[in-house]
């Protein structure tokens, strides 16, 4: 199946040669992360120790691969292989543009992604933003991720330019017409109705500045679902996964496509 697959993306995919005891590098520190994203937690220290090894072999025996500590091609494969079902897509010429921003924010969402290392770190991070770290809020890379996925699979470019802001996004939506702000929303100038899966969210802090977006799954009369990233179960807007939510329209403002 074709793959949506910028840079930043096959950066974290890529693979030369194998990985084994005693080395130290940023290709050892992206194994110890996805070995703690597949349940097997240890120190995130680019060292490839006893403990590295320990648990390279318990994850090869888990996934039925050989038990030999040293991470090859087909182990590193299955390490990441969450990352490489997320980025799969069907071409889709002539469907509409929304309904598949939410078939693929779902598809990631099924994929369990969240931070590894610490805020806002991991290979996920970097595959949304190209960069991670204490101020790499991922929201928006998780959302805008899903809207150039669904972009590729029906051949047009974005209607936006992808923003790791949540202002950003706003302003460009407004100046091509496609924000909707909640109060046009609260006084029924604007149907719920129109909020179609793959909308996006904002959530809103004043008139101009917006803290946390996420994708539309469903808008009903009373709440919406969403697929989102950076959040948790109390919505907080910079948490470390990307889930299913259901939100009120309160303080929320929204960009259609």
């Amino acid at each position: 199946m074709p793959q949506y697959s910028p840079s930043r993306v096959s950066a974290e995919l890529a693979f030369s040669t194998p990985l084994a005891r005693g080395l130290k590098n940023a290709r050892v520190k992206r194994v110890q992360e996805w070995l703690t994203l597949q349940g097997l937690a240890l120190s995130i220290d680019s060292d490839f120790g006893g403990a590295t090894f320990t648990q390279v072999q318990a994850f090869q025996a888990k996934a039925g691969l050989p038990k030999t500590g040293i991470v090859d091609a087909a182990t590193f494969a299955a390490l990441t292989a969450p990352m490489t079902k997320a980025i799969q897509y069907a071409p889709a010429a002539g469907q509409a543009l929304s309904p598949l921003i939410a078939q693929y924010a779902a598809l990631h969402v099924a994929q369990h992604p969240r931070e590894a290392g610490g805020d806002n770190l991991g290979p996920w991070v970097r595959a949304y933003l190209g960069w991670e770290g204490s101020a790499a809020r991922w929201c928006a890379g998780f959302a805008c991720f899903a809207l150039e996925q669904a972009a590729a699979a029906v051949g047009q470019k974005p209607p936006i330019q992808s923003s790791a802001s949540c202002d950003t996004l706003a302003d460009r939506a407004k100046a091509i017409g496609k924000f909707i702000p909640g109060s046009r929303i609260a006084s029924g100038q604007v149907s719920k109705s129109a909020i179609a899966p793959g909308s996006f969210f904002l959530v809103r802090a004043s008139s101009n500045d917006w803290i946390h977006v996420g994708v539309v799954k469903s808008a009903g009369p009373d709440a919406f679902a969403t697929y989102e990233g950076n959040t948790n179960d109390e919505g907080s807007s910079n948490g470390f996964e990307a889930v299913e939510r259901v939100r009120g329209y309160r303080d929320k403002d929204f960009i259609v496509w």
